[in-house]
């Protein structure tokens, strides 16, 4: 078996009068076009991520959306109670009882206008309030 042995010989160095490496001096780099454009890119989706992380850590959208008066309040329907019932009791000024039944109907998904008691429904705060 046979093996070579080969020599490697460094770069060479430039050296300035007192010995040093000499540096480039006066060199300016600047960035291409397309380097440019992916450090653009990378400060945009860094913003993003940290806008959003924002967003979830202090409950943002929950804040923009309204405060805590306009949550929906859950009435058990007792013996007797009806939606019409519920529209006179609690239906604000100018709402007609069919519109107050008809939205208490979308919002909690009830395909007709009947309740049984026990059921649970639920009316806007506002609306539990002129109670």
């Amino acid at each position: 078996m046979r093996t070579d042995t080969a020599t490697v010989l460094p770069f060479p160095q430039h050296r300035d009068e007192r010995g040093e490496r000499a540096g480039r001096a006066g060199v300016r780099l600047e960035a291409t076009r397309r380097g440019r454009f992916l450090a653009t890119l990378v400060a945009f989706v860094l913003g993003l991520l940290v806008a959003a992380t924002a967003l979830l850590m202090f409950d943002v959208p929950s804040a923009l959306a309204g405060s805590d008066e306009t949550d929906a309040v859950t009435v058990t329907v007792e013996a007797g109670d009806t939606l019409w019932g519920y529209a006179e009791q609690y239906a604000p000024e100018g709402m007609s009882e069919q519109d107050f039944v008809t939205e208490v109907r979308s919002v909690n998904h009830l395909p007709t206008g009947r309740v049984t008691a026990g059921q649970q429904i639920e009316l806007p705060a506002e609306w539990a309030a002129t109670r």
